[in-house]
């Protein structure tokens, strides 16, 4: 069986430590110890914390102001940020200490780095840093799994995980899609946001001929996912990323 993970929503003061902690966490892995750009981590954080499960207004308000309050810390305060989230152990005090500033303060002008509003296209793809035998075990299993309409290889993935395909794919089955880079994703072989970075390149055609897939259209094969038991071509899929991710968790390992 294969599911999706219920969130729930991130309320009150509590809800905000527990953010806090995770973007904390984190940064600690990805910005310290992998060497991520502080952008790609910063966004990739805010895009994975937008939503939840809660259906009460209460819970759906809290959340969104602790979001927003995280959004604009990590992408307006990166000095704060640093100064903190560096430390090898954060407390829950020095957090509420880091917040106190992030509400009375301003940014030194000397060390402010003003948030980028536009990227330049190559500054815009999957962050995808695979062996190209890699890349081929993935385009053969998408073959396999048909979820293009065309037979791929390695260089065409390639190709569309660098945001530089010169002619678009075409979804044989957009849940298929949702589904083989959700599982990129959750194996840390692409970045969180993908759903943004494949709308904004245009490079997959709709399994319904209508246009290019959006983000909305993409997380809505994705939600068609959850709680489903998993198909065949959806088995082929895992499988593949699977084998493909534990060799990259092996050498991260490997190398702290």
């Amino acid at each position: 069986m294969w599911s999706g993970h219920l969130t729930t929503a991130k309320s009150g003061d509590s809800g905000l430590l527990e953010m806090l902690h995770e973007a904390y966490d984190l940064y600690q892995v990805e910005v310290v110890n992998q060497g991520k750009l502080y952008q790609r981590y910063a966004d990739d954080f805010v895009y994975s914390h937008e939503f939840h499960d809660a259906i009460d207004a209460w819970s759906k308000n809290e959340h969104q102001k602790n979001y927003h309050i995280l959004d604009s810390l990590l992408t307006k305060r990166r000095d704060l940020v640093e100064k903190f989230f560096n430390k090898e152990n954060v407390s829950d005090v020095e957090l509420m200490d880091m917040l106190h500033l992030f509400n009375t303060t301003l940014p030194s002008s000397r060390n402010y780095v003003a948030p980028t509003k536009v990227r330049e296209a190559s500054d815009y793809n999957l962050c995808a840093c695979l062996e190209h035998s890699d890349l081929d075990i993935l385009a053969r299993c998408c073959n396999e799994a048909k979820v293009f309409s065309e037979i791929i290889d390695a260089d065409d993935l390639l190709s569309l995980l660098d945001g530089k395909m010169t002619m678009p794919l075409h979804s044989r089955n957009n849940r298929l899609v949702a589904f083989f880079f959700d599982q990129l994703s959750i194996y840390n072989l692409i970045i969180r946001n993908w759903q943004n970075v494949i709308a904004h390149h245009c490079s997959i055609v709709s399994s319904t001929g209508k246009g290019t897939l959006t983000q909305k259209s993409l997380s809505s094969a994705l939600y068609s996912i959850v709680d489903l038991e998993m198909s065949a071509q959806e088995k082929i899929i895992d499988d593949a990323v699977r084998s493909v991710g534990q060799k990259y968790q092996r050498k991260r390992n490997t190398n702290k």
